[in-house]
């Protein structure tokens, strides 16, 4: 490989997945490849639309431009954190990588890279220190105190990017508080059915929303989450019966504070009756 290609493919990692893996990312997976380091993405994604694949490009193209790095993944199962760094592993053989050590819940490489595995739960994943990618797959059902233990990690490595991918669960799941606040230090991408037409075949997700039903298919596929069928009233209900309306024309009489009368005086007779010398 010449010193200018290798350079190019160090500068963009979407280049290097073209040129390396023969593969053309979608237009959220380049932006994803392409963020900055330092950055903070939330990506909300519809069912097999790649997510675990793409953040595996973003670890590997990290592990090779970057000796000595470390990069985690963590998921709701370390099953599926070991599937994800499966997925490094397959980006890896195909770039010619020489590894040191290899297992299903870590990888090391000659010029020292890591990627590691994580349980789905915080008690044994503190004390890292991580400089490559902070990747929390499936966010949605991670829990908070999971959250909590990953973010830190980065926190004397103010370049290293953190990312949480996820398919939609409910509004009160992590991901989500995070995707609904107004917090401007997030880079927010969406890849569901709705927002990009080539990533199903036809006819499939009409399929899918008869067999699924509504709410299902409207969180698996559309990134809305669900839940809401649990209880008699929808999000939407919720939101309504919320939300402060301004009127539409200004109060009428009926509608502003009684004007209370002025009191009546109220003669008192033993007054009178001693005016009137009547008593003592």
């Amino acid at each position: 490989m010449s010193t200018g290609r290798e350079i190019a493919y160090r500068l963009d990692p979407v280049l290097w997945v073209r040129g390396i893996l023969q593969i053309n990312p979608t237009a959220w997976q380049q932006t994803f490849l392409r963020a900055p380091r330092g950055a903070s993405i939330l990506a909300l994604t519809a069912r097999q639309v790649g997510k675990t694949t793409t953040a595996a490009w973003a670890i590997t193209h990290s592990m090779i431009f970057t000796p000595g790095s470390l990069s985690v993944i963590a998921c709701p199962a370390q099953r599926q954190s070991a599937e994800a760094v499966r997925r490094v592993r397959e980006a890896l053989v195909k770039t010619g990588a020489k590894f040191t050590s290899e297992n299903v819940f870590g990888l090391e490489l000659e010029n020292g890279s890591r990627v590691l595995a994580l349980p789905g739960s915080d008690d044994s994943i503190r004390g890292l220190t991580v400089d490559g990618w902070i990747v929390a797959d499936e966010a949605a059902r991670l829990t908070p105190d999971l959250i909590a233990a990953l973010r830190p990690m980065r926190a004397r490595r103010p370049k290293t990017r953190i990312a949480m991918l996820s398919t939609a669960w409910s509004r009160t799941d992590p991901f989500w508080m995070a995707w609904s606040s107004d917090s401007q230090n997030w880079i927010r991408l969406k890849a569901t059915a709705d927002t990009d037409s080539t990533l199903f075949a036809p006819g499939f997700l009409d399929e899918e929303r008869s067999a699924l039903g509504e709410h299902v298919y409207n969180r698996e596929y559309l990134g809305i989450p669900g839940g809401e069928q649990a209880g008699p009233f929808t999000w939407d209900l919720y939101k309504q019966a919320t939300q402060i309306h301004a009127p539409l024309v200004q109060a009428g009489p009926s509608f502003r504070p009684p004007v209370e009368a002025p009191p009546v005086p109220i003669a008192n007779p033993f007054l009178q009756l001693r005016i009137q010398g009547r008593l003592p």
